[in-house]
């Protein structure tokens, strides 16, 4: 049987994150440290996934962070 791959599936990193957001890594990793972004700390990075991610920007669609 073949997994096939889902949003669920996709983790990004923060890199992929970067490319997401229109800022730096600076203010990306202080959202992150806030908790204003859906993401989980792993040792010394953060990580989330595609479907949260994908959520989380229809959610806050028009809102100032």
């Amino acid at each position: 049987m073949v997994h096939e791959e889902t949003q669920a599936d996709i983790i990004y990193t923060i890199s992929d994150l970067q490319n997401l957001f229109p800022f730096g890594r600076t203010k990306l990793l202080k959202l992150c440290r806030e908790g204003a972004l859906p993401v989980i700390k792993v040792g010394r990075t953060y990580i989330s996934n595609k479907a949260i991610i994908d959520r989380w920007f229809l959610d806050n669609e028009g809102r100032q962070l």
